[in-house]
């Protein structure tokens, strides 16, 4: 083989690689929907997983249309659920304080948030997972949160209710 073809050869497998790795990463990017992103903002998701299948989108703001229905399941092993909550960067340091409701998931109905977003940074997370509970019924995913920021002097008030249906 010559000098030139394992050249070649070098450069395709280094492409190939780095476009596996790009493809992995822009899995995990948290999507912007925010009309102002120099303001206090979130995105949030819910995501299903069944025994060992794999994980599945339900809902969440960048698809603000798209119903959050949970299929309850009937193995022994039940439904599983992840609601990630994610805090986005302002364009001053943000501190973000407040509660997200999970009733739909067994045994985590509240999550107390205090966390601070510092200006520029990629968004800070909190996440709830756990089993789906059993009982069919209309719950609601609720976020009421205060974000204050430096140099202002009210806090800016976010609340989000969707409606999640398990059946």
């Amino acid at each position: 083989m010559s000098r030139c073809r394992r050249v070649r050869y070098g450069q395709r497998a280094w492409l190939v690689f780095l476009f596996a790795v790009s493809g992995a990463c822009a899995g995990n990017r948290v999507p912007h929907v925010a009309p102002d992103e120099s303001r206090p903002h979130i995105t949030w998701e819910i995501r299903s997983r069944e025994g060992s299948g794999g994980v599945r989108f339900v809902c969440g703001s960048i698809e603000p249309s798209r119903p959050c229905v949970l299929s309850a399941s009937a193995s022994q092993q039940g439904t599983g659920v992840t609601v990630q909550l994610h805090l986005h960067a302002a364009s001053t340091q943000t501190s973000y304080l407040g509660l997200m409701k999970t009733p739909f998931v067994d045994g985590v109905k509240d999550r107390e948030i205090n966390l601070t977003v510092p200006r520029g940074s990629q968004p800070v997370s909190s996440l709830v997972s756990g089993r789906l509970v059993d009982s069919p019924g209309t719950y609601s995913l609720s976020i009421a949160l205060d974000a204050t920021q430096e140099g202002v002097e009210a806090p800016i008030r976010i609340t989000q209710q969707v409606p999640v249906v398990v059946n």
